[in-house]
Parts: structure tokens; sequence; C-alpha cells
């Protein structure tokens, strides 16, 4: 329903509120996920992942699925600290009992034998002033600004890759949205049929139409 809602809202000129775009792009990142995972994006997922768990109070129901998930896709991926903070929470009491018997021999063992080991972040420009920040942060301390996210990664937007999808409007990276449109003609915000021929990459003059939506509240 918050997807459904968010781009009626910007043809009426409305002002997104702060919460809803912020519940929307985390629901979106839990969906990443799994379209990731699938095509064997596992470091991705696992950035997906880090945003979802962070935010665990959003997910009451799925808590020690979306950890589990975590750690397994944070080892596959090299990001062995996050894996090891996701697995010491996983053996607190409150969730330890519910660990799929599957996984919870390797969870324990990552937790007895810890590597700590982290593949660092790339750092992308933010769209509005440029300072660098990691590819996944959807703010910038620079200039304060929120910042709208790629549909197709989760990651933030980049000037000079910029595109949307052509039904909902919603941004996406050019190099990237290109990339998931050869595997599925089919836009994973709102779920209609994209060709990647209807796909435009858009200069800079075509992004005032999302700086207004994503200032920082006062």
């Amino acid at each position: 329903a918050t997807a459904s809602k968010h781009p009626e809202l910007k043809k009426q000129g409305i002002r997104i509120p702060a919460e809803m775009a912020q519940n929307l792009a985390l629901l979106h990142s839990y969906v990443l996920i799994k379209l990731h995972v699938k095509r064997g994006n596992h470091l991705k997922s696992a950035r997906m992942l880090i945003r979802v768990a962070n935010n665990l109070s959003k997910f009451p129901n799925h808590v020690v699925a979306i950890l589990t998930s975590a750690v397994i896709e944070c080892q596959r991926s090299g990001l062995k600290s996050s894996c090891f903070g996701f697995a010491a929470m996983l053996l607190r009491p409150e969730y330890r009992q519910k660990i799929d018997p599957k996984w919870k021999k390797r969870i324990e063992q990552i937790v007895r034998k810890p590597d700590k080991s982290e593949i660092e972040e790339p750092l992308e420009p933010c769209p509005f002033c440029g300072h660098p920040i990691p590819q996944t942060q959807l703010d910038c301390p620079q200039c304060k600004n929120n910042i709208p996210y790629c549909i197709a990664t989760g990651q933030h937007m980049l000037k000079e890759d910029w595109s949307e999808c052509p039904s909902c409007h919603f941004p996406a990276l050019y190099s990237e949205f290109s990339s998931f449109l050869e595997g599925s003609e089919v836009c994973p915000m709102c779920s209609e049929a994209v060709k990647l021929s209807d796909l435009k990459k858009m200069h800079v003059s075509d992004m005032s139409a999302y700086t207004s939506d994503h200032q920082p509240d006062q």
C-alpha cells in the first residue's frame, strides 16, 4: 500500500512524509534481498540484510529469520565482522531456541571462533553535494540530505547514472537497472512490465523532481 501511495502523492505535489519514505525504503530493501540471492549477488544481498537487520523493530515477526539470513549472506560475502555481530545476537536467550537446527552449530562456531575482518564498502559521491559516502548509505553527513535509492540495488543514487521506472517513476541507477532488466523485464518496485528499450538515461537537469522529496525534516 505504501508503494502505491508514494507516486500518487508525488503526482499531486504532496510532500512524502519522512516516515513513509523510510518505511518504504526498508520494505523494498527486504524485497531486494531475495532478488539479489536469486541472481547470485550475495554481497548486494548482505548489504540489504545489514540495513534490514539494523531496523529489526520494523519486522517483529521475522527477527530470527532475518538475523540467520544476515549471518549466512555476510559470511558468504566476506563481511565477517557483521556476520559475527548478527550471530552473537542470535545466541541471546530470547532468540537461541528459535534458530533453525540446520544453522545452529554453524552460528555457534562463528561466535566461538570469531573472524572480524570485513570488506570495506566502496564510497560513491552524494548526488547533492558530491561528498563520498558508502554505496548503501541513504543520508549524507555533509549536506544532511536524505538520498534517493536505486530500486534495482538499494544503493544510493548517482547523478551521472540516473534513470527511473517508466511506470512508477521511482529512481534507479541506469547501469544497474539495465542489467536487472536483462534477467527480468519487471520493475522490482511496482511489478509492472518494463522493456530495456524503454529505459532512458537521465541528465542532471532531470533530478529536480527528486530533490524536494528528499530534504530532511526540519
